[in-house]
């Protein structure tokens, strides 16, 4: 009784590895091996080449003729598809990391030839979007920030070899924003500032002895009246040199003047009248 029940148990083992196996004709990607002079890259690629029109931002990783070409914006092969190893001649890690049609995608990793970790990136479609650290060839922390479809974004720090902070920058859109800001803030305080200035009504200023000093307007108004008032001085004048029809009074100069001024005299030619009268 125990050899049949062995035997089903075999059976059966063996119809679910038959089940697993994909023949050759129907797999969608395959392993290949590129060797370089530097090293060695174990990677899968499509069977049959994939018909869709490609980004022209992105940069696709394809095979041809036992070469692994990278072009940006187009290929013209059998795109990498599945995992990605390269290795040093010494058989350390080079990078690891994804293929999805022929970018990018997933956490990527890059080794120094001692083993030491130096890069971790993440992929998005063909686009770096995640975190982001660097890593010096003492396993020193350098560098770490995020990026969004390639471009930095939010904070990026540096360091130096002993761990110390070198920088620490803001981004939007890979564009630092911190100096921006604070130059776009400047600006509009004193373009507000000078708009405050125009509209409100001029100052009057005042002098040592606390006397205010005449504005503009006032200056330019004072001429005017002056000029105004220059005819009819004028009109004054001519009035007083025009013979006047009645008496005119006298000054009190002139009133003791004639006082003290000798009268004429008009007896003498009234006696002569009188003498020739007589004679007749």
């Amino acid at each position: 009784m125990k050899i049949p029940i062995l035997s089903l148990i075999l059976l059966l083992a063996f119809s679910v590895c038959a089940q697993r196996f994909v023949e050759p004709d129907k797999m969608k990607a395959f392993n290949i091996t590129v060797n370089y002079p530097d090293y060695t890259v174990k990677t899968q690629m499509l069977k049959e080449p994939k018909q869709f029109k490609p980004d022209v931002d992105l940069t696709y990783h394809w095979y041809t003729s036992q070469k692994i070409m990278e072009t940006k914006g187009g290929y013209d092969g059998k795109l990498l598809h599945g995992t990605y190893r390269s290795f040093y001649l010494n058989d350390q890690l080079f990078e690891s990391g994804e293929f999805k049609y022929g970018v990018k995608s997933g956490e990527w990793k890059n080794w120094y030839p001692d083993g030491k970790l130096k890069e971790i990136t993440n992929w998005k479609k063909g686009r770096k979007n995640g975190s982001y650290t660097l890593y010096s060839d003492y396993g020193k922390l350098m560098a770490k920030g995020t990026f969004k479809d390639d471009l930095l974004t939010g904070t990026f720090t540096t360091y130096d070899n002993n761990g110390n902070l070198t920088s620490k920058r803001k981004y939007k859109k890979g564009k630092e924003i911190i100096k921006t800001e604070k130059v776009k803030k400047e600006k509009t305080k004193k373009e507000k500032k000078k708009r405050d200035d125009a509209s409100a009504p001029p100052k009057e200023k005042k002098g040592l002895f606390g006397k205010k000093k005449r504005s503009a307007e006032t200056t330019e108004a004072k001429p005017n009246e002056e000029t105004k008032a220059k005819p009819d001085q004028g009109n004054h004048k001519n009035k007083a040199t025009e013979p006047s029809t009645g008496k005119e009074k006298k000054s009190f100069g002139d009133k003791l003047k004639s006082l003290f001024r000798k009268k004429p005299k008009t007896e003498e030619p009234a006696k002569s009248a009188k003498k020739t009268s007589v004679s007749t």
